[in-house]
């Protein structure tokens, strides 16, 4: 029997699809926020962060029976656990909101979902682009736009922890949001982790 051919490049778009759908699904939660439907949330995240886990895995098991792969197995190997890294952040963003007791959103942690949201959507254009393997200057304005990103999520970290430490009492508060800022912070890193996963691939095999 033929063993059944597995694309690597659809297969990492459809885990960089998993980050976008997490992303959305977390925006919709902040956008009408109540403590009482976390673990609802978290059901329906985690339940997308197994399905992702499982194509992570499918992923690595051909990789290891499969003679000629179009990239080296180092970048597979290095770029499905990144992107594995997003969603995984994504999910723990989810899970603080619950295990902490977050009854109340600080203001600015709508900017935080815009900026994810806007994050995964590029990295899902950067693996499109990625597959065709032709036309670097378009995955490199897509690495850019995706470090400016990476950068304006650092600047709103360093603004929240700067406006929590001096203007919030309640140590307990500034215990729970330091935590939370610093996963959300996470995702932003992990999520230019994937862009400089690309663009070395890119260079190397286009």
């Amino acid at each position: 029997m033929k063993k059944e051919e597995l694309n690597y490049y659809d297969e990492f778009i459809n885990m960089a699809k998993y980050a976008m759908d997490i992303s959305n699904t977390f925006k919709a939660f902040i956008e009408s926020y109540s403590y009482d439907n976390t673990q609802e949330t978290e059901i329906k995240v985690h339940d997308k962060e197994h399905e992702a886990d499982k194509n992570q895995h499918k992923i690595l098991n051909y990789l290891i029976k499969d003679f000629v792969p179009p990239i080296e197995r180092e970048d597979i190997i290095n770029l499905t656990r990144k992107l594995d890294d997003v969603i995984d952040n994504i999910d723990e963003v989810v899970i603080d909101l619950d295990i902490l007791a977050v009854q109340t959103l600080r203001s600015n942690i709508t900017k935080y979902v815009s900026l994810m949201e806007a994050a995964t959507n590029k990295m899902h254009e950067l693996l499109v682009v990625f597959k065709d393997m032709k036309n670097y200057d378009d995955a490199k304005k897509l690495v850019v736009a995706l470090n400016g990103i990476e950068e304006q999520g650092d600047k709103l970290f360093q603004e929240s922890i700067r406006d929590l430490y001096l203007n919030e009492k309640d140590a307990v508060e500034v215990i729970r949001w330091t935590a939370i800022y610093n996963k959300l912070e996470d995702c932003f890193d992990s999520i230019e982790h994937v862009a400089e996963c690309v663009d070395e691939a890119f260079m190397k095999n286009a």
